[in-house]
Protein backbone atom coordinates (compact mmCIF):
# COMPACT_ATOMS: atom_id res chain seq x y z
CA UNK A 1 0.00 0.00 0.00
CA UNK A 2 2.80 2.39 0.88
CA UNK A 3 4.57 1.54 -2.40
CA UNK A 4 1.41 2.29 -4.37
CA UNK A 5 0.96 5.61 -2.60
CA UNK A 6 4.59 6.50 -3.30
CA UNK A 7 4.19 5.79 -7.02
CA UNK A 8 0.99 7.83 -7.24
CA UNK A 9 2.65 10.69 -5.37
CA UNK A 10 5.68 10.52 -7.64
CA UNK A 11 3.52 10.70 -10.77
CA UNK A 12 1.54 13.60 -9.29
CA UNK A 13 4.76 15.46 -8.51
CA UNK A 14 5.89 15.12 -12.11
CA UNK A 15 2.53 16.08 -13.60
CA UNK A 16 3.25 19.85 -13.98
CA UNK A 17 6.48 19.25 -15.92
CA UNK A 18 4.87 16.56 -18.08
CA UNK A 19 1.97 18.86 -18.87
CA UNK A 20 4.33 21.54 -20.14
CA UNK A 21 6.09 19.12 -22.50
CA UNK A 22 4.77 18.32 -25.95
CA UNK A 23 6.77 15.26 -26.94
CA UNK A 24 8.40 14.23 -30.20
CA UNK A 25 7.83 16.33 -33.31
CA UNK A 26 9.34 16.34 -36.79
CA UNK A 27 10.51 19.84 -37.68
CA UNK A 28 9.38 21.10 -41.08
CA UNK A 29 9.99 24.35 -42.93
CA UNK A 30 8.78 26.23 -45.97
CA UNK A 31 11.90 26.64 -48.11
CA UNK A 32 11.32 28.63 -51.27
CA UNK A 33 7.71 27.46 -51.43
CA UNK A 34 8.44 23.79 -50.79
CA UNK A 35 7.92 21.78 -47.61
CA UNK A 36 11.21 20.42 -46.25
CA UNK A 37 11.42 17.68 -43.61
CA UNK A 38 14.11 18.12 -40.97
CA UNK A 39 15.09 16.44 -37.70
CA UNK A 40 12.80 14.82 -35.16
CA UNK A 41 13.03 16.58 -31.78
CA UNK A 42 12.30 14.26 -28.85
CA UNK A 43 10.61 17.08 -26.92
CA UNK A 44 10.19 20.84 -26.86
CA UNK A 45 11.72 23.32 -27.43
CA UNK A 46 11.71 22.57 -31.16
CA UNK A 47 14.84 24.52 -31.98
CA UNK A 48 17.30 25.38 -33.41
CA UNK A 49 16.74 24.97 -37.12
CA UNK A 50 17.96 21.48 -37.96
CA UNK A 51 19.35 19.81 -41.06
CA UNK A 52 17.09 18.19 -43.70
CA UNK A 53 16.37 14.49 -43.21
CA UNK A 54 14.61 11.86 -45.28
CA UNK A 55 14.78 8.66 -43.19
CA UNK A 56 13.82 8.31 -39.52
CA UNK A 57 14.73 5.12 -37.66
CA UNK A 58 12.56 4.51 -34.58
CA UNK A 59 11.58 1.63 -32.32
CA UNK A 60 8.09 0.19 -32.04
CA UNK A 61 7.26 -0.32 -28.36
CA UNK A 62 4.18 -1.69 -26.62
CA UNK A 63 1.84 0.28 -24.37
CA UNK A 64 -1.58 -0.98 -23.29
CA UNK A 65 -1.44 -3.82 -25.79
CA UNK A 66 -0.74 -1.46 -28.72
CA UNK A 67 2.60 -1.29 -30.57
CA UNK A 68 3.42 2.37 -31.18
CA UNK A 69 6.34 4.17 -32.81
CA UNK A 70 8.32 5.61 -29.88
CA UNK A 71 10.88 8.32 -30.75
CA UNK A 72 10.89 9.45 -27.10
CA UNK A 73 11.31 6.55 -24.67
CA UNK A 74 11.07 8.61 -21.44
CA UNK A 75 9.17 6.75 -18.71
CA UNK A 76 7.31 8.15 -15.71
CA UNK A 77 6.77 5.44 -13.06
CA UNK A 78 7.22 2.81 -15.82
CA UNK A 79 4.57 4.48 -17.99
CA UNK A 80 5.54 6.12 -21.31
CA UNK A 81 5.60 9.89 -20.95
CA UNK A 82 4.93 10.09 -24.70
CA UNK A 83 3.35 6.86 -26.05
CA UNK A 84 4.05 7.68 -29.68
CA UNK A 85 5.02 10.21 -32.34
CA UNK A 86 6.36 12.12 -34.09
CA UNK A 87 3.93 14.85 -35.01
CA UNK A 88 4.92 17.97 -36.92
CA UNK A 89 6.61 21.16 -35.61
CA UNK A 90 6.29 24.01 -38.09
CA UNK A 91 7.07 27.16 -36.11
CA UNK A 92 10.84 27.48 -36.56
CA UNK A 93 10.36 30.50 -38.83
CA UNK A 94 9.40 32.36 -35.65
CA UNK A 95 12.73 31.78 -33.91
CA UNK A 96 13.90 35.14 -35.26
CA UNK A 97 10.49 36.80 -35.18
CA UNK A 98 10.28 37.06 -38.96
CA UNK A 99 7.33 36.54 -41.26
CA UNK A 100 5.23 33.40 -40.90
CA UNK A 101 5.81 31.22 -43.95
CA UNK A 102 2.86 28.88 -43.38
CA UNK A 103 -0.38 30.62 -44.29
CA UNK A 104 -3.11 31.14 -41.72
CA UNK A 105 -5.96 28.71 -42.26
CA UNK A 106 -3.92 26.38 -44.46
CA UNK A 107 -4.01 22.67 -43.67
CA UNK A 108 -1.08 20.27 -43.70
CA UNK A 109 -1.79 16.68 -44.73
CA UNK A 110 0.30 13.54 -44.42
CA UNK A 111 -0.21 10.90 -47.11
CA UNK A 112 1.05 7.36 -47.43
CA UNK A 113 2.80 6.90 -50.77
CA UNK A 114 3.08 3.10 -50.67
CA UNK A 115 1.90 0.12 -48.70
CA UNK A 116 3.48 -0.95 -45.41
CA UNK A 117 6.60 -3.05 -46.02
CA UNK A 118 8.45 -5.60 -43.86
CA UNK A 119 12.15 -6.48 -44.22
CA UNK A 120 12.62 -10.11 -45.33
CA UNK A 121 16.38 -10.19 -44.91
CA UNK A 122 17.13 -9.08 -48.46
CA UNK A 123 14.53 -6.43 -49.31
CA UNK A 124 11.39 -4.71 -48.10
CA UNK A 125 8.32 -6.72 -49.12
CA UNK A 126 4.60 -6.51 -48.46
CA UNK A 127 3.84 -6.75 -44.73
CA UNK A 128 0.95 -9.15 -45.30
CA UNK A 129 -2.14 -8.59 -43.17
CA UNK A 130 -0.35 -6.08 -40.94
CA UNK A 131 -1.10 -2.42 -41.56
CA UNK A 132 -0.23 0.82 -39.74
CA UNK A 133 -2.47 3.65 -38.59
CA UNK A 134 -1.50 7.28 -38.15
CA UNK A 135 -3.95 9.29 -36.07
CA UNK A 136 -4.64 12.45 -34.12
CA UNK A 137 -5.60 12.17 -30.45
CA UNK A 138 -5.00 9.28 -28.07
CA UNK A 139 -7.43 6.61 -29.29
CA UNK A 140 -5.68 4.04 -31.46
CA UNK A 141 -9.08 2.58 -32.36
CA UNK A 142 -10.31 5.91 -33.78
CA UNK A 143 -12.85 5.42 -36.57
CA UNK A 144 -14.13 8.96 -37.17
CA UNK A 145 -13.81 11.60 -38.44
CA UNK A 146 -11.97 10.12 -41.40
CA UNK A 147 -9.66 13.12 -41.88
CA UNK A 148 -8.13 12.53 -38.43
CA UNK A 149 -6.62 9.15 -39.18
CA UNK A 150 -5.13 7.17 -42.04
CA UNK A 151 -4.43 3.47 -42.53
CA UNK A 152 -1.94 1.94 -44.93
CA UNK A 153 -3.18 -0.26 -47.76
CA UNK A 154 -1.63 -2.74 -50.15
CA UNK A 155 -2.60 -0.76 -53.23
CA UNK A 156 -3.49 2.77 -54.26
CA UNK A 157 -5.25 5.07 -53.73
CA UNK A 158 -3.32 5.50 -50.48
CA UNK A 159 -4.86 7.15 -47.44
CA UNK A 160 -3.98 10.49 -45.84
CA UNK A 161 -4.76 12.42 -42.67
CA UNK A 162 -5.22 16.15 -42.16
CA UNK A 163 -3.99 18.36 -39.34
CA UNK A 164 -5.69 21.34 -37.73
CA UNK A 165 -5.75 24.60 -39.66
CA UNK A 166 -2.65 26.71 -39.02
CA UNK A 167 -3.19 29.71 -36.77
CA UNK A 168 -2.32 33.17 -38.01
CA UNK A 169 -0.50 33.80 -34.71
CA UNK A 170 1.56 30.61 -34.37
CA UNK A 171 4.84 30.81 -32.47
CA UNK A 172 8.17 28.98 -32.52
CA UNK A 173 6.74 26.02 -30.59
CA UNK A 174 3.76 25.48 -32.93
CA UNK A 175 3.15 21.81 -33.59
CA UNK A 176 0.51 19.15 -34.29
CA UNK A 177 0.92 15.90 -32.40
CA UNK A 178 0.34 12.50 -34.00
CA UNK A 179 0.58 8.85 -33.04
CA UNK A 180 1.41 5.79 -35.13
CA UNK A 181 0.30 2.25 -34.29
CA UNK A 182 0.58 -1.20 -35.85
CA UNK A 183 -2.61 -3.05 -36.81
CA UNK A 184 -1.53 -6.69 -36.68
CA UNK A 185 -4.60 -8.07 -38.45
CA UNK A 186 -5.09 -4.92 -40.51
CA UNK A 187 -7.85 -3.45 -38.37
CA UNK A 188 -7.27 -3.88 -34.61
CA UNK A 189 -4.45 -2.01 -32.80
CA UNK A 190 -4.32 -4.71 -30.10
CA UNK A 191 -3.98 -7.67 -32.49
CA UNK A 192 -0.61 -9.43 -32.67
CA UNK A 193 1.91 -8.38 -35.30
CA UNK A 194 5.17 -9.89 -36.55
CA UNK A 195 8.51 -8.77 -35.16
CA UNK A 196 10.88 -7.18 -37.65
CA UNK A 197 11.73 -3.99 -39.49
CA UNK A 198 8.89 -2.07 -41.14
CA UNK A 199 9.02 0.66 -43.79
CA UNK A 200 6.45 3.44 -43.94
CA UNK A 201 6.53 5.80 -46.95
CA UNK A 202 5.11 9.31 -46.48
CA UNK A 203 4.73 12.72 -48.07
CA UNK A 204 3.56 16.09 -46.76
CA UNK A 205 1.34 18.50 -48.66
CA UNK A 206 -0.57 21.68 -47.88
CA UNK A 207 -3.66 23.56 -49.02
CA UNK A 208 -1.50 26.70 -49.04
CA UNK A 209 -1.47 28.22 -52.51
CA UNK A 210 1.90 27.77 -54.24
CA UNK A 211 3.43 25.56 -51.53
CA UNK A 212 4.86 22.40 -53.10
CA UNK A 213 4.72 19.04 -51.32
CA UNK A 214 7.75 17.63 -49.54
CA UNK A 215 9.93 15.00 -51.07
CA UNK A 216 8.87 11.52 -49.93
CA UNK A 217 10.26 10.58 -46.54
CA UNK A 218 10.41 7.31 -44.63
CA UNK A 219 9.95 5.81 -41.18
CA UNK A 220 12.01 2.68 -40.54
CA UNK A 221 10.25 1.12 -37.54
CA UNK A 222 11.85 -1.82 -35.74
CA UNK A 223 10.02 -4.22 -33.42
CA UNK A 224 12.23 -6.65 -31.47
CA UNK A 225 14.59 -6.70 -34.45
CA UNK A 226 18.29 -7.55 -34.39
CA UNK A 227 20.55 -4.51 -34.82
CA UNK A 228 22.12 -6.12 -37.88
CA UNK A 229 18.69 -6.44 -39.52
CA UNK A 230 17.89 -2.79 -38.83
CA UNK A 231 21.27 -1.78 -40.24
CA UNK A 232 20.81 -3.83 -43.41
CA UNK A 233 17.29 -2.52 -43.93
CA UNK A 234 18.41 1.10 -43.59
CA UNK A 235 21.37 0.54 -45.91
CA UNK A 236 19.08 -0.92 -48.58
CA UNK A 237 17.29 2.41 -48.96
CA UNK A 238 20.40 4.01 -50.42
CA UNK A 239 20.30 7.37 -48.65
CA UNK A 240 23.42 9.32 -47.70
CA UNK A 241 24.18 9.12 -43.95
CA UNK A 242 23.47 12.80 -43.38
CA UNK A 243 19.85 12.28 -44.50
CA UNK A 244 19.19 9.57 -41.92
CA UNK A 245 18.26 10.14 -38.26
CA UNK A 246 17.96 7.52 -35.54
CA UNK A 247 15.66 8.42 -32.62
CA UNK A 248 15.78 8.15 -29.72
CA UNK A 249 19.50 8.52 -29.29
CA UNK A 250 21.71 6.82 -28.30
CA UNK A 251 19.67 3.60 -28.23
CA UNK A 252 19.64 3.09 -32.00
CA UNK A 253 22.99 4.73 -32.75
CA UNK A 254 24.83 1.41 -32.96
CA UNK A 255 22.30 0.09 -35.46
CA UNK A 256 22.70 3.15 -37.62
CA UNK A 257 26.47 3.07 -37.54
CA UNK A 258 26.41 -0.49 -38.81
CA UNK A 259 24.05 0.36 -41.64
CA UNK A 260 25.63 3.63 -42.69
CA UNK A 261 29.16 2.26 -42.60
CA UNK A 262 28.07 -0.35 -45.10
CA UNK A 263 26.48 2.35 -47.24
CA UNK A 264 29.41 4.67 -47.67
CA UNK A 265 30.96 4.24 -51.07
CA UNK A 266 28.51 1.53 -52.11
CA UNK A 267 26.76 1.78 -55.44
CA UNK A 268 23.36 1.31 -53.89
CA UNK A 269 23.89 4.40 -51.72
CA UNK A 270 23.93 6.48 -54.87
CA UNK A 271 20.43 5.33 -55.77
CA UNK A 272 17.55 7.63 -55.08
CA UNK A 273 14.93 5.96 -52.93
CA UNK A 274 12.19 7.61 -54.96
CA UNK A 275 13.08 5.43 -57.95
CA UNK A 276 12.33 2.23 -56.05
Amino acid sequence: MRARMFVLGFVAALAPSAASAHGPQLQITNDNNKIVTREVFQDSPYEPLSAPKSVYVMPLLESGGVWYSRPNSTLVADIPAFPSGPGLAYGSDQLDGGDRTFAAGSILSIAFTDGLKLWNGAAFADAGATQLKGFRGSNAAISSPAENFAVTSDSSPFDSLSLAAISGTYDAEAHSSLRWALLGNGTSPTSSSPDGVYLLSLQLSSTQNGLAPSDPYYFVLHKNAAPSDVASAVASLGFAPELVQAVPEPATAAMMMLGLAGCVGATRCRRNRREM
